[in-house]
């Protein structure tokens, strides 16, 4: 039972720590057909709210955004631990993932908007009885961003912006623990809400050439919620108790040019991510009595050491401006992820670098502008060791990919 114990302790710090490594960028359909190539300086959809308030002086009217990306994650996860020898299972589900902004300009140099929006999330989600079920079964982090923003144009070449932001979070895992109680599951929930805020810089050589810069903060969340166990054999361990937990979102750097030449639109981004400062470590307190009893030194707080990379994000995109009324979009990129041992990878987030290919459409008429956008991700093939917790299942991971499809509409006023 002591081992039960451990593994319930650890699953919160799992989960959660590695989610940092899904840091999205679905805020845009319009920058998924070109790979998010030039966030925030593109100046043809209201997004710059979120990757870069400077931008939003490009958009010369006010007006709405709305968009869903519908992201999926596929792979075939194999075994190789020896108490499961010969094991497979395939992951394949879909997550949608919304957003919206608004835009309102009071004059030439000032502009006003808002946002709501996914910075951050994941999911993994296995059948309940596959073969691992006792190490994962769902994996869920939800992070919100609710976003102000304004933008002042200081004269023809510069534009500065700053956005203040309330960010939800919320975190949901689940596992089965019959292999050591008998039967049963464990399920933690936890939410909070933080405050972060970012700044944004753009310079314009002219109408056809500009760079951008952002800085987004780091936040810290101070989550509380439940932690149920039910089913056991073991009466002790059934029941509900509360669970405490601090995990930090990252700042980012971003930096994002555009050139315009004739029909062709050329853009690129490069953006640093400072995940060192984020997930060195990572506590989860629990009023337990199982957490209290395996931690008792710490009085129930258990604490993980991830040591996360920093890591960068390079994209390039091409928009080539048939007419007046249709762009097509084309963008390729490489992500890093801050996990790059396989002894710390977790069966709950199979994070890895990425390679993406994407294209993308808009049909623009009168007040309003229709974008449709693809894009396909390819992973590393990579194992979840875990050797922090040498109770967790051994796994291989290949063909991991994933797909994004996107629609968004926008409207002038």
């Amino acid at each position: 039972m002591k081992k039960l114990s451990i593994i319930l302790g650890g699953l919160f710090v799992a989960s959660v720590a590695q989610a940092g490594g899904y840091q999205l960028n679905d805020y845009s359909v319009t920058g998924l057909g070109r790979s998010y190539a030039g966030q925030g300086i593109m100046g043809d959809d209201y997004s710059a709210i979120a990757f870069n308030p400077a931008g939003m002086t490009l958009m010369k009217r006010s007006g709405i955004q709305t968009g869903l990306s519908f992201v999926n994650l596929n792979a075939d996860v194999e075994s190789i631990d020896s108490r499961y020898a010969n094991q497979h299972k395939k992951m394949d589900f879909w997550v949608p993932i919304p957003q919206f902004f608004a835009q309102y300009n009071l004059n030439d140099r000032w502009s006003l908007g808002m946002g709501v929006y996914a910075p951050f999330g994941l999911k993994t989600d296995y059948d309940a009885d596959w073969f691992a079920s006792d190490t994962a079964v769902l994996s869920k982090l939800d992070i919100v961003d609710f976003n102000i923003s304004a933008a002042y144009k200081i004269n023809k070449h510069w534009s500065v912006g700053v956005s203040g932001i309330m960010r939800y979070i919320y975190g949901k895992m689940t596992n089965s623990i019959s292999p050591l109680a008998g039967s049963g599951e464990s399920d933690f929930n936890v939410h909070a809400w933080s405050q972060t805020a970012s700044f944004g810089l753009m310079y314009e050589h002219n109408e056809n050439t500009r760079f951008g810069l952002s800085y987004r903060l780091r936040s810290a969340q101070r989550t509380k919620g439940d932690f149920y166990v039910s089913g056991s054999m073991n009466p002790a361990f059934n029941g509900k108790s509360n669970v405490w937990a601090n995990p930090d979102l990252p700042e980012t750097i971003t930096l994002s040019g555009y050139h315009r030449y004739k029909k062709f639109g050329f853009s690129g981004t490069a953006r640093w991510t400072h995940w060192t400062s984020s997930f060195p470590d990572f506590s989860v307190y629990s009023d337990a009595p199982l957490m209290k009893a395996v931690y008792s030194a710490t009085n129930g707080t258990k604490v993980s050491h991830y040591d996360y990379d920093n890591t960068w994000t390079l994209t390039a995109g091409l928009d080539y401006y048939y007419c007046k009324n249709l762009t097509f979009r084309f963008g390729a990129g490489w992500d890093e992820s801050p996990t790059h041992s396989d002894n710390k990878r977790t069966i709950r987030i199979p994070d890895n670098d990425r390679w993406w290919t994407s294209i993308g459409a808009s049909y623009m008429k009168n007040n309003w502008q229709l974008d449709i956008g693809y894009a396909h991700m390819f992973g590393k093939t990579g194992k979840a060791l875990e050797a922090s917790d040498p109770s967790s299942v051994q796994v291989k991971y290949k063909n991991l990919q994933s797909h994004i499809l996107g629609i968004q509409y926008q409207y002038k006023f």
